[in-house]
Formats: structure tokens, sequence, C-alpha cells
């Protein structure tokens, strides 16, 4: 999950950052201490899974730089940090997810963070339809892990530790399955799910169930692409 904080008093950004990584794990959060900066990062093409944004700032205030993100095209989910409820029917004119009064417990920040990753999961329904020997299935993107052929065989590692093996040409899946972002091939026979990557040493993902998967020279680009990934560039 990757979420961006904007408020001008950096103490309180980062005492709200320190909260979120200790409410949610797999989070990448970026701090800007002005709207203009926040602006340039949405501008550059970042698209945060979560914006909190502090409602009085200097310059470009919170509801200022909400508005203008919306009309940059940034449709994802902004929560107001404010010392006063009196700019929550603002809040609203920019669709705003949530408001939080100043500062911020660690209960109300977790209820957000978890209301919005409910909201991802629930949203979240592409797949990939494919054959087993038995039936016809579709496969969640997002509970696959990575895709390997072995011996001419497509196997399926999903997150669950659970293993399907379908009738197909590896060939014809990759394409498949790379034009959902989250998925990058590192290898002639691999093609993983940056989001179930806990880390990469050397040339190696290593996988949030712990299993290792190579990384080719064949493919230079993938850990630029799991970087990207990762920070949300």
């Amino acid at each position: 999950m990757n979420i961006l904080i904007c408020d001008d008093a950096n103490d309180a950004a980062l005492a709200l950052k320190k909260i979120i990584a200790f409410s949610v794990s797999d989070v990448n959060v970026t701090v800007f201490n002005a709207g203009e900066d926040a602006l340039t990062c949405i501008r550059s093409g970042k698209n945060p899974d979560l914006c909190f944004l502090d409602i009085l700032m200097p310059g470009m205030d919170g509801i200022a730089l909400a508005a203008q993100m919306r009309k940059e095209g940034y449709s994802g989910p902004i929560v107001f940090l404010t010392a006063s409820n009196d700019y929550a029917a603002q809040s609203y004119q920019v669709e705003a997810f949530s408001y939080l009064l100043k500062p911020p417990n660690e209960k109300e920040v977790a209820a957000i963070l978890h209301k919005l990753k409910n909201t991802l999961e629930a949203a979240d329904t592409a797949g990939l339809p494919v054959k087993t020997k038995q039936l016809s299935k579709l496969i969640m993107f997002k509970n696959i892990s990575h895709v390997e052929v072995i011996r001419h065989n497509v196997h399926f590692r999903l997150t669950n530790g659970k293993e399907v093996q379908i009738v197909g040409v590896f060939s014809e899946i990759i394409p498949k399955l790379l034009a959902d972002k989250r998925f990058a091939q590192c290898h002639r026979s691999f093609v993983v799910n940056m989001d179930a990557i806990s880390g990469i040493q050397g040339n190696t993902a290593i996988m949030n169930d712990g299993k290792n998967v190579p990384i080719s020279k064949n493919f230079s680009e993938f850990k630029k692409q799991y970087h990207n990934r990762l920070f949300g560039s």
C-alpha cells in the first residue's frame, strides 16, 4: 500500500507515518510539507492508494490541494487532517474518504487503513480464466504469488500456499498476466506478483511465503519494475 502525507508540520507528519507503519504491514509512506510538492508528485504520474492532507497549510491548503488533485485525475481516497471539524462540509466537495481531528490516535488511523484495505480488496475482482484437467475456473490475480513452467506444465503458486496446475501454454499466459501492472517476468520460466514479494537479495526474489524465485540477467528491468511498484513510481 502506497500512502502520501502532506502536512506543513513535519513532526506531525512523521508521527502519523510512524502510526501508519505500526498499524499495517507492507506500506510505503511518502511525506511532503507543502501542497505544491504533493501536487507535483501526483502530476508525475504517481498514484497513492491513500492521501492524508492537512487542511490548514500556508500557501496551498489541504482543501485547495485536494480539489486540484481531483482536477489532475487523482480518484483515490483522501483523508483530511484538521484541528477543527468546521471543515467537514468542504471535505465532502472533493469526495473525502474521511477526516481526522489532530493529533490522530493509533485506533483512528488503524480503523481508516483497515477500512481502505477492505475496500480495495472488495474492488479487486480481476482474474484469469484457466482450465485444469478437472474443470475451468477463475484464478484471482490478487491470490497469485507467482507462476512457473516446469517441463511444459504451468503451475500457479497461490498466496495461501496452494497450487493449481493448468492446461495451457506458458508463452500464451505470460501476456495475460503482464497486462495487469502487479505482474512482471523475472525469468523465462517465472512471472511473479510483485505485491507478493517480501524482498530481493542479489538475483533472487523472496516471496511472502518464503519461496525463492530466480531473477535472470535476461530480465534486467525486473528490479527497476519492482522498485517502481514498491515506491509508487
